[in-house]
């Protein structure tokens, strides 16, 4: 096998021959069967999609894999134990189906599971147990990828376990890549395991080429707000090799609009996640705009840039329901992300400090158009638009950064509800060891005498910690926790806060602008609960930057 070694296995306790397993330096494209037939392919639809991606150009933009998700196998496995395509799905069989996909120009993907059984089904069999011969017969079959997924791993009667200590374990997904590493074939490995348990990239980032942390997207534009605020945290992990995967795409699937459709796309691109098409490659049942939305090539050029540098969301304005993201891109360039994520147009202005940058050229890589920003940019954006603009020939800018006192709750005066002063251990809780944890709608976490260096509005770094991702599908669940912000007396403001890391002692940071600042040290800073019954993110402290 050939590949990367990478360091942060030993960090992870994982055996570095783990890092052997091929590695993509970009996130990998293609196209999957699920997000469109569900765990029910067959051997037409699958040489369909894969024609199709040659026909329509998708394969010279990068697009090569042909991934046969849940459905391929027989309920049994042959006399010596191994796995065996369902011949009336697939009367051809692997290897012809490979060859097809290969004299396309494009890489067969495979599809199984770390459990007893694979997803959407009571009886096909998946790889638990079986994780040598399996791997065996990938690479026979000339495979080029392997999607892992993590269905029934406790039982053979419980396809969804979420909760327990075996589930979220990284041991299974471990004895698959020692399987693969001991085969004679290169097998890129993608990773499913849902982004369960605790710090899954210090894992899963050595491991595989790609790590899924959600569970899985659906046919709605609030999921996307849904795995957005879960994958804050594992974007910092991103790198050459490592990709944070948010799974399929919905586009063509008539889940979205034109302009949800962009953003779906844009956001994937500059996150960096593996591009995976999931509607049908034929033009004649996918409507044309959807194919030009994934056929942008300036966009697919911020997915797949050397770099392979995730953006970050470096401000967030919850009330009025807007975001800024920015990443870094190769020969000193950079991507901005300005995501409206309300029902209607809107007017924002952006400091563009917040991404380093006091003035750029720009390129809009939707309207295909170039253009300059400089100081506090005004955009007037579209309903669920996301202005995606490419920045070069940057006059950098300062950041802002911490000036003064650092607040601490262990300075605060906490009032009501439930709040309590938790120590945490060392190394935890960052910076000073200790949160205030269960605020709930009532109680108060109150900083007096608070400096402020301007009158006004100030940014504002929330330290904070939020673990309280949910493994659902459909509902309203938002991978959010909301905390108001109050300034001397004025009216709270409420913020929503994203996952903060990889377990309840992990500190990440909102910046925030707030307003009704005095200059000097008279100010009071109040947080609080927003709804009964539902926790704040716990809070740690904060600092003003300039």
């Amino acid at each position: 096998m050939v590949g990367s070694t990478w360091k942060a296995a030993a960090l992870a306790g994982l055996p570095l021959a783990l890092g052997k397993t091929v590695k993509s330096p970009t996130p990998p494209m293609g196209w999957n069967s699920y997000n469109k037939y569900n765990c029910f392919p067959n051997e037409e639809i699958i040489k369909l999609n894969a024609k199709g991606l040659s026909d329509l150009g998708f394969r010279e933009l990068g697009y090569e894999v042909v991934t046969v998700d849940c459905g391929w196998p027989d309920v049994n496995r042959d006399a010596e134990g191994r796995l065996q395509w369902n011949k009336e799905l697939f009367p051809s069989g692997p290897e012809a189906l490979g060859d097809y996909i290969h004299d396309l120009g494009l890489k067969f993907g495979l599809y199984s599971g770390a459990g007893y059984l694979q997803c959407g089904s009571d009886s096909i069999p998946a790889s638990l147990g079986f994780e040598e011969i399996d791997a065996r017969s990938f690479a026979e079959w000339k495979g080029d990828t392997l999607k892992y997924d993590n269905c029934y791993a406790t039982s053979r009667t419980n396809m969804v376990d979420s909760t327990s200590a075996e589930a979220q374990s990284p041991n299974r997904f471990i004895k698959m890549a020692e399987a693969l590493n001991q085969t004679d074939r290169d097998i890129e490995y993608y990773l499913c395991q849902w982004g369960i348990g605790t710090n899954v990239p210090d894992w899963a980032a050595p491991l595989g080429n790609t790590w899924r942390m959600s569970n899985d997207i659906f046919n709605a534009w609030r999921a996307i707000w849904r795995i957005v605020n879960q994958a804050v945290p594992h974007l910092q992990h991103t790198g050459p090799g490592a990709f944070a995967d948010l799974d399929m795409l919905i586009i063509g699937l008539n889940a979205l609009s034109v302009e949800e459709e962009h953003f779906h796309f844009g956001f994937w691109a500059m996150a960096k996640s593996p591009l995976m098409i999931g509607g049908v490659m034929d033009s004649a049942q996918i409507p044309v705009h959807s194919l030009e939305v994934m056929r942008n090539k300036e966009v697919i050029d911020i997915n797949q840039d050397p770099l392979a540098t995730a953006a970050r969301l470096v401000a967030r304005y919850t009330e009025e329901e807007w975001d800024v993201w920015a990443g870094e891109l190769s020969g000193g360039r950079k991507v901005l992300g300005v995501a409206n994520w309300k029902n209607e147009t809107q007017t924002v202005n952006v400091d563009l400090r917040l991404a380093g940058v006091a003035s750029a050229t720009t390129r809009d890589v939707w309207a295909h158009a170039d253009g300059a920003i400089s100081g506090v940019e005004t955009f007037e954006l579209k309903a669920h638009e996301l202005r995606l603009l490419v920045l070069s020939d940057i006059e950098a800018a300062e950041v802002p950064s911490p000036s003064g006192a650092y607040y601490s709750v262990e300075n605060a005066v906490i009032e009501g509800g439930s709040a309590r002063l938790v120590q945490c251990g060392a190394g935890e809780c960052l910076p000073n060891g200790v949160k205030v944890g269960n605020i709930d709608k009532g109680a108060n976490v109150t900083f007096s005498d608070v400096e402020a260096p301007v009158d006004g509005s100030a940014f504002v770094g929330i330290d904070f910690i939020n673990y309280d991702y949910h493994h659902t599908i459909g509902d309203w669940e938002s991978n959010t926790r909301n905390m108001t912000v109050a300034v001397n007396d004025e009216a709270p403001k409420r913020w929503a806060f994203p996952l903060a890391g990889g377990d309840w002692t992990e500190t990440g940071r909102l910046t925030v602008e707030l307003d009704g600042f005095v200059k000097g040290g008279a100010n009071k800073v109040v947080f609080g609960g927003v709804t009964p019954n539902r926790w704040a993110p716990d809070l740690v402290g904060f600092e003003f930057l300039q």
